[in-house]
C-alpha cells in the first residue's frame, strides 16, 4: 500500500508525463502501465527513488514520441489555448458590463442599449436594481467560434497532421 505522500509524488510525475505525452496515440494506456510499474518499484526502492530512476518526465515522453517518426498535433494544448481565449473575451465583456453599470449608477440611473456583432445588450440601473440582458445572434456565435478556433489550431499545431516522413527521416509538409 502506498502512502499519501508516495501517491502525490507518483501522480505529480504522471501528470507532467501525461502532458508531454498528449501527442502519443493512446497515451493513457502507457500512463496506466507506468503507474503500475512505479507502484511496484516503490515497494522495493521507495517512490522517490522509483520516480528519480525514470528521469525527467519530458525526456521519457520524448523517447516514446521519437518512435512515432513524426510530430503529431497537440489537441489538448489547442483546447486549452482556445478555452483561455474565449475566457479572456468573456472576462472583457463582463468588465465592460460592470463599467457600464457603474457609469449608469454615477449618472443617476437609466438604461443604455449597445450592439456588437448583431447582439444587442441592454444595461439597466434604477432604484429597483441592476440588470443586463442580451440577444445572441449568429454573428456573435461566429465571432466566439473564431476566437476559439484560431488559438485552438495554433496551439494544437494542426499542420502536423499533414506531415509525412521523407526518405532522409526528416518531416516535410505535403502541399496539394
Amino acid at each position: 500500500m502506498t502512502t499519501l505522500r508516495d501517491t502525490l509524488i507518483r501522480e505529480r510525475y504522471l501528470t507532467r508525463f501525461s502532458w508531454a505525452m498528449q501527442d502519443f496515440p493512446k497515451y493513457k494506456r502507457v500512463v496506466r502501465e507506468l503507474r503500475t510499474e512505479l507502484t511496484a518499484a516503490s515497494a522495493e526502492v521507495g517512490m522517490r527513488q522509483a520516480v528519480a530512476d525514470l528521469g525527467h518526465p519530458r525526456v521519457l515522453a520524448e523517447s516514446y514520441l521519437s518512435g512515432l517518426g513524426r510530430p503529431v498535433p497537440r489537441w489538448t494544448t489547442g483546447a486549452v489555448w482556445g478555452g483561455l481565449a474565449v475566457g479572456a473575451v468573456v472576462y472583457l465583456a463582463m468588465a465592460y458590463t460592470f463599467g457600464t453599470l457603474d457609469t449608469l449608477e454615477q449618472l443617476g440611473g437609466g438604461t443604455v442599449e449597445r450592439e456588437f456583432l448583431g447582439a444587442t445588450v441592454v444595461y439597466t440601473h434604477d432604484d429597483g436594481g441592476i440588470s443586463t440582458s442580451f440577444t445572441l445572434t449568429w454573428q456573435a456565435l461566429v465571432f466566439y467560434a473564431a476566437v476559439f478556433t484560431v488559438p485552438f489550431l495554433l496551439g494544437a499545431r494542426v499542420w502536423r497532421a499533414w506531415g509525412t516522413r521523407s526518405a532522409q527521416g526528416s518531416v516535410r509538409l505535403t502541399v496539394a
